[in-house]
């Protein structure tokens, strides 16, 4: 019972939220307001009253930013979509050049199963920011989501050369090089991963296997399921994101 009115407790938490990150961005304007909308607009952060218009589009950001992740990481499709729009809202009231709200608009989009999307979504919030290597990483996901291993490994590949710490990245690619015997960037993967979170029991259990050379691909995958590796060696011969948009393009 207990637990019960815990998750009711959550579930309305985060339903008020909603409402009131809604309501924030309604209110938001889509250029430097006035004077007079400022002053009527001013908000108070902990040192006291603000009335910064670079102070109070940040508050915003960090506000949005929040309540979309805090969405997208139930992992469900629902609140997924609802992050969704809270992103969508931000890039259109707030700021159009946050690399922060694309990379929560994708990661969004692709958990309310929507990888074409999300591809697009973390392309253009690559345009503004090169290095974001977990919008990069992201990319690989999408990729993964479509049944393209080729392309995704090769998104996960690029994110890690942007950032070599990356546990986005490594959480797939350590199992794929794990697989395909190439033990020391395995290895050396999962021991990122583990410092990370050395309670997730899967990754312990890669880096074991990598120590001890284990490429068994039965035993890997009941942690990490990898297609036939052959699916690896070329891509799909349409970009399976490209094709989305040529369709939706067709008169």
């Amino acid at each position: 019972m207990a637990i019960l009115v815990q998750n009711y407790r959550r579930q309305r938490e985060t339903e008020q939220r909603l409402e009131e990150m809604q309501m924030l961005l309604q209110g938001a304007p889509a250029t430097r307001p006035s004077s007079a909308a400022a002053s009527a607009a001013r908000i108070v952060l902990e040192n006291g009253d603000v009335g910064s218009e670079d102070v109070r589009k940040q508050h915003n950001l960090d506000e949005i930013v929040n309540a979309g992740w805090k969405l997208v990481d139930q992992r469900s499709p629902v609140p997924a979509a609802k992050a969704v729009r809270i992103f969508k809202d931000g890039i259109a009231n707030v700021d159009s050049s946050s690399p922060e709200l694309y990379n929560g608009l994708g990661r969004a989009l692709l958990v309310a199963g929507k990888p074409r999307e999300a591809i697009e979504a973390w392309r253009k919030g690559l345009a503004l920011a090169p290095k974001f290597s977990d919008m990069q990483s992201g990319i690989g996901w999408a990729y993964w989501r479509l049944n393209d291993p080729y392309r995704a490994k090769y998104a996960w590949e690029q994110a890690l050369a942007m950032n070599s710490h990356s546990i986005d990245a490594w959480s797939a690619m350590a199992w794929f090089d794990l697989a395909i015997g190439r033990n020391r960037e395995a290895k050396t993967g999962f021991q990122e991963l583990v410092k990370s979170d050395s309670g997730q029991t899967p990754w312990v259990l890669g880096l074991s296997m990598a120590q001890g050379g284990n490429t068994d691909i039965r035993e890997i995958a009941q942690f990490f399921p990898l297609p036939a590796l052959r699916a690896f060696a070329q891509p799909l011969p349409v970009d399976p994101a490209s094709a989305a948009d040529a369709m939706e393009n067709r008169p």
